[in-house]
């Protein structure tokens, strides 16, 4: 599974809410400096230069130095697979949601933020499971089965049809994403 790392360590990355404000400047007006980026959002400079880094170790933004000045535009990293339908789907995401109101964003790119949730999304992709079979098939104790279903609950991402799970992503962008995502890297590793 070697896009489930990048996969949840993405999501982990844009799970944070200072790094949502500052994607959601960069897509609404590119090519900001670090500078302007800390002032729009009220950080300081060195707080908003860790977090600018941290969504470009995901390939999400690409820095541009300029003299003593490093620009950031939302130019998604050839060399990460998952880098460009990541950064289109938050795009949307974003647009569709108010900046006030990033907690159910938050949630779902939480959700995809473990390797074992992405291993039950993955196995609820291909038919719903109960929780015994998802416990049998990933080697999961009884309360880890309970503790990531609930959060994928909670984002919306699963629900529960009499004794099985089923996967449910709904219209949010982000999650038909990293669930289409989810689905290639199914068929490329055969499973």
């Amino acid at each position: 599974m070697a896009l489930s790392p990048t996969l949840w360590r993405t999501a982990r990355v844009v799970a944070g809410e200072t790094r949502l404000e500052l994607l959601r400047h960069i897509l609404a007006e590119p090519g900001l400096s670090v500078t302007e980026l800390a002032d729009s959002l009220d950080l300081s400079l060195s707080r908003a230069s860790q977090e600018l880094r941290r969504l470009q170790s995901r390939g999400l933004v690409r820095a541009s130095p300029s003299g003593a000045r490093v620009h950031y535009s939302p130019v998604p990293d050839p060399l990460v697979a998952s880098a460009r339908p990541i950064l289109e789907a938050m795009e949307k995401a974003l647009a569709e949601t108010a900046p006030d109101d990033v907690a159910p964003l938050i949630a779902t790119a939480r959700a995809f933020s473990h390797a074992r949730r992405l291993a039950i999304i993955q196995e609820l992709i291909q038919h719903p499971r109960s929780i015994q079979e998802l416990q049998r098939l990933l080697k999961l104790s009884g309360m880890a089965a309970h503790r990531h279903l609930q959060v994928l609950q909670e984002a919306g991402l699963v629900r529960r049809q009499g004794t099985h799970w089923k996967c449910d992503a709904g219209k949010n962008p982000l999650a038909q994403c990293m669930i289409r995502l989810l689905k290639k890297q199914s068929q490329k590793s055969g499973g």
